[in-house]
């Protein structure tokens, strides 16, 4: 009886094993299963062991959510305790929904209503992990709510990219929020003499759900401060364009423009406008300050303000007013609007004098307002 009757080649080790030759190769190369023996360079036998071996791994893949390298470990030492076990089920997270599902590429697709390159953007970003089996990404449970996330924001009618942007903005904040914590945790806590498996189980689980619950109720908290900070803004714009137009106004008289001086004055009145182009243009720059209380209207009349002066070439017989309003609402606009290049560039293009009013009042260091 030859030494490999009862060993397996490894296309009869993958099919036993419910595997592809791919993943027993990577499983081989990760050290986690190892040949029996070797009959040439591109040759070797299992062991009929290695079938339940690539069984294990796989279960505490799926189900327990350990990277290869605990798996190693795990797998190299003695028989592991069941109290250890949940010690290390509750430092890997282990109690989470449908522990068991994990799709390829296309099924999370479906799944989910995102394009294969939507998800390929979260994965790029680091809001997706999926775990790897030789060149194949499998998404699990975590990634599909992740999905769900994103594609519930698209639904609502948040650009994707913006999406991508947000989660990687928190993605990076907490990986380095959790790590800092971690070490803290286990330096602090779980280094004492008295502390039992079962007991640092019970410390990681309720300091999970501590975290968690403070996370949420900080972030609501920051949610409103910032974000009243953010309408402020828009009174403080107020405020400032009319303080900006009799300044420009003033400056134009002093130059002999009459006309011009006349049309600053008559948009800070918010009157009307003999002009056309300077109707138009008084009614972008006051829009937002026209919604009153709806605050989404007034967010939706400065985004088409913004683009509106941004697109705006001043001609005609108020040109150079309309040149006043361009530089003064694209300079004095909330940095959230993303508009201060636009607005330096409209300001070269200013007669002297207006110009010269214009950057001292953005000197005067007044609220909210940039230096130029």
């Amino acid at each position: 009886m030859s030494t490999q009757e009862n060993l397996l080649r490894i296309g009869e080790l993958a099919k036993e094993a419910g595997v592809s030759v791919t993943t027993v190769k990577f499983y081989v190369k990760e050290g986690l299963i190892r040949p029996a023996c070797k009959t040439g360079r591109n040759m070797a036998y299992y062991d009929r062991a290695c079938i339940n071996a690539i069984g294990v791994i796989r279960k505490l893949q799926r189900e327990r959510y350990y990277p290869l390298s605990v798996i190693k470990r795990l797998m190299a030492s003695a028989p592991v305790e069941q109290v250890e076990l949940e010690l290390l089920d509750a430092i890997h997270k282990v109690d989470l929904p449908n522990p068991d599902e994990r799709l390829p590429l296309s099924e999370a697709a479906r799944r989910t209503g995102l394009t294969a390159r939507q998800i390929a953007r979260l994965t790029e970003s680091g809001a997706l992990v999926p775990a790897r089996e030789g060149r194949k990404k499998f998404y699990g449970a975590d990634d599909l709510g992740v999905m769900a996330l994103a594609k519930r924001r698209l639904d609502a009618g948040i650009p994707f990219e913006q999406t991508v942007r947000s989660f990687s903005i928190y993605e990076n904040a907490l990986r380095e929020a959790v790590r800092s914590e971690v070490d803290d945790f286990a330096s602090g806590a779980l280094m004492s003499g008295s502390v039992t498996a079962e007991g640092g189980t019970r410390m990681i689980r309720v300091s999970d759900e501590t975290l968690d619950g403070f996370i949420a109720l900080r972030r609501k908290a920051l949610n409103r401060e910032y974000g009243s900070r953010r309408l402020e803004d828009l009174g403080r714009f107020e405020a400032a364009l009319a303080r900006a137009l009799p300044r420009m106004e003033g400056a134009l008289r002093a130059m002999g423009r009459e006309r011009d001086a006349e049309a600053c004055a008559s948009v800070c009145a918010g009157g009307p406008a003999e002009d056309e182009r300077l109707s138009e243009a008084a009614a972008h720059f006051w829009g937002f300050a026209r919604a009153g209380g709806d605050i989404a209207r007034a967010l939706a009349e400065s985004v088409r303000a913004r683009d509106y002066f941004v697109a705006l070439a001043p001609a005609g017989a108020c040109a150079t007013a309309l040149a006043c309003l361009k530089a003064a609402w694209l300079l004095l606009a909330p940095a959230v609007l993303g508009c201060e290049k636009d607005g330096r560039t409209a300001l070269e293009a200013l007669p002297e004098a207006p110009a010269a009013a214009l950057r001292a009042m953005l000197n005067d260091k007044e609220p909210s307002q940039m230096q130029i």
